[in-house]
This record gives structure tokens, sequence and C-alpha cells, in this order.
């Protein structure tokens, strides 16, 4: 009677086993690429081409493209992976000059720096600070003072004009729409 029962619950046990072995194999059978589905392709394409309801028509990559940019699908449009971002820097020409050339050139150094700051406090946002103080219930100063800290890299001059001492510049900085989102969405 003891060795049915140790003989019942060794079978038992190698019973779970080849059980579980199984499972596992079927599993991990079913992962196995099918190669004759691979082979009927060709046959398929045949087939295809006897039906009258199918229809195969080869598609151009630019075609798709189209497609996808016309019925307004997920695909990201050269204009939206880039921004774009502008400045106008003013800069006047000091009185204290040697020549009409060094003005020119300082009016134009002192333009491109304000156009810098401007992208700088677009891109980086502007700190503000204010003192105010106050001496038997009035107000003796107030002082206002707003700063920019930035690092501009790779901005580049759209435009430029010299008219009447004040030198204008425009200036462009393109960024890639990912990058900016890592560096500046906080």
């Amino acid at each position: 009677m003891l060795f049915n029962l140790e003989l019942q619950y060794i079978e038992g046990v190698y019973m779970k086993k080849l059980f579980f072995m199984l499972i596992i194999a079927m599993v991990f059978g079913g992962c196995v690429p099918n190669t004759t589905k691979m082979n009927n392709t060709t046959a398929n394409n045949t087939v295809a081409n006897n039906n009258p309801d199918i229809i195969v028509q080869k598609v151009d990559k630019d075609d798709v493209r189209n497609i996808i940019k016309e019925e307004k699908m997920l695909a990201p449009d050269v204009s939206e992976t880039e921004l774009s971002f502008t400045a106008v820097g003013e800069g006047i020409a000091p009185l204290n000059t040697v020549s009409s050339a060094q003005a020119l050139a300082l009016a134009k150094r002192a333009a491109i720096t304000d156009a810098y700051r401007q992208l700088a406090s677009k891109l980086y946002g502007v700190k503000v600070n204010g003192k105010d103080t106050v001496k038997d219930a009035m107000l003796r100063s107030s002082t206002i003072t707003a700063q920019v800290n930035g690092l501009i890299k790779n901005a580049s001059i759209i435009d430029e004009s010299f008219n009447q001492g004040l030198y204008r510049v425009n200036v462009e900085l393109k960024i890639d729409a990912d990058k900016w989102k890592e560096l500046f969405a906080y």
C-alpha cells in the first residue's frame, strides 16, 4: 500500500512536469517563424491577380507622404520639427568715433548684441529684481533691475539696415523642437 502511494506520487510529479514541458514547448513553438508563409507570398500574388475583387498596386514613398499630409495623419512635417525664434536689435553709433566706418561698425556690434539679448530673454526669460525704500510712510526710492543670462549659438542675421545713425539687425535662431523641449521645457 505504501509502495502504491509512493508510485502514484512519483507518477503525479512526472505528469505535472510533463504537462508544464508541453505547455512551454507550445508557447515557444508559436514564436518560431513560419517559413511556409514566406514561400507562399508569390503564390498569393498570383492568386490576387486572378481575383477581380483584389487590387494590387505599388505605391511610392512620396505618394504615401503626400497622402499622410493631405489626410492630416500623424507625420512630422519639417516645419513642425524645427522652431524659429526671431529678434530685432538696434544700435546707435557713438559720437566720439574716429571715422564714419568705426561708427558704423560699433552701431552694428551694438545692434547684434541687443538682438542676442532679446533672443536670450525669449528663450531663458528675464530675471527682474525690485527694491523700494520707504521712509516716514513715503517712497524714497524705487529701483528695478532686469537681468538676462543665457547662451545663444548659431543665430543667423536675416536682415540688416543702417539709417540716420540707427543700425537695425533682424536675427533668427532655428532649433529642433525635440531639443527645445529637452532644454527649455520646465
